[in-house]
């Protein structure tokens, strides 16, 4: 078996068949299928039992994501794992294209290739990696032999839709760790860096779907599951025999606590907004984090100040 295949479902009656129907027309059929529905409520099995044999379905207690892909991983048999989440779509040669890349580079454990999805800003599609263009440290097509420090500075892998690890890989890195509602993707992506060269792949292969029930559109609970991700990080034993890194990873932490210290702020959550302004300046004792907080402070209170005296209209950020 070349291919495994593990869609986690939970809920996804509605698009699961769609999402399905674009494995199985893959031009590469040397693959299995396992989806793994994690306790569905809804009509998920109906739907699934239209394909009969094509499809291995392991049904489980709700236990999330994480665990929900873990299960599949450990009832898989293929040298390569692909992941796809239950409301994506693949290209039909998704899988024939990666594995030519992996044949030709057999020093790549971990392919990811591009992908659109819908932003919102502009009502249309966009392609996930045209955003990291200009950083230097990631690159597409080439392979990257020390993928870690770019994957430190942001997550541009972006989904588990688009991408391929070898198992021997996975063997080394470990599984999704159920313990984080989102960001489980990311932290296993940078265990995987730490094991072996990547390939970032410059064709869409996937159309990602954006809709209400996505756990990512909840973007404050996404960045505050990140920074948990980069904490452990800072604590872990991956860092511990590369303590060079340890500054770009505080880096890292000090950006999202501000960023999520804002959003409180939005929210109406002056407290909570302070609170990640004061655990930023704690990160990272640097003479340009204390001025970022006490300038983002002294703005923030001088805002609530003029509200509370109804000099101006309600704070809005």
């Amino acid at each position: 078996m070349t291919f495994s295949v593990v869609i986690p479902v939970y809920n996804g009656a509605a698009f699961i068949a769609d999402t399905v129907r674009t494995v199985l027309a893959q031009t590469c059929s040397d693959f299995e299928l396992i989806v793994v529905n994690d306790g569905s409520r809804d009509d998920t099995m109906g739907q699934l039992a239209q394909f009969g044999d094509a499809v291995r379905v392991i049904s489980i207690p709700n236990g999330g994501v994480s665990n929900a892909r873990n299960v599949g991983i450990a009832a898989s048999q293929g040298r390569l794992i692909a992941f796809l989440d239950a409301d994506d779509l693949w290209s039909s040669d998704k899988l024939a294209v990666q594995l030519a890349l992996l044949e030709r580079h057999p020093e790549v454990g971990f392919l990811a290739c591009n992908y659109t999805v819908i932003d919102h800003s502009i009502g249309g599609p966009v392609a996930h990696f045209d955003q990291f263009r200009g950083d230097p440290d990631i690159v597409f097509d080439t392979v990257m032999h020390d993928p870690l420090k770019a994957l430190v500075k942001a997550n541009f892998v972006g989904t588990c839709s688009n991408v391929v690890i070898r198992r021997e890989v996975l063997a080394r890195a470990g599984q999704f760790d159920p313990r984080y509602r989102q960001a489980e993707d990311y932290d296993l992506w940078l265990r995987c860096a730490d094991v072996g060269a990547f390939l970032l792949q410059s064709q869409v292969l996937v159309d990602k779907t954006s809709h209400e029930t996505n756990l990512t559109n909840n973007f404050v609970e996404t960045l505050q599951c990140h920074e948990r991700v980069l904490v452990a990080l800072l604590d872990s034993p991956l860092v511990g025999k590369r303590p060079a890194l340890a500054p770009a990873v505080r880096h890292e932490i000090v950006g999202l606590r501000y960023d999520i210290g804002h959003r409180m702020f939005n929210r109406g959550q002056s407290r909570s907004g302070f609170g990640y302004y004061w655990s930023a300046l704690q990160a990272e004792g640097s003479v340009a984090n204390v001025v970022s907080f006490l300038r983002h402070s002294v703005q923030k209170l001088g805002r609530l100040t003029l509200e509370a005296l109804h000099l101006r209209t309600p704070y809005r950020g």
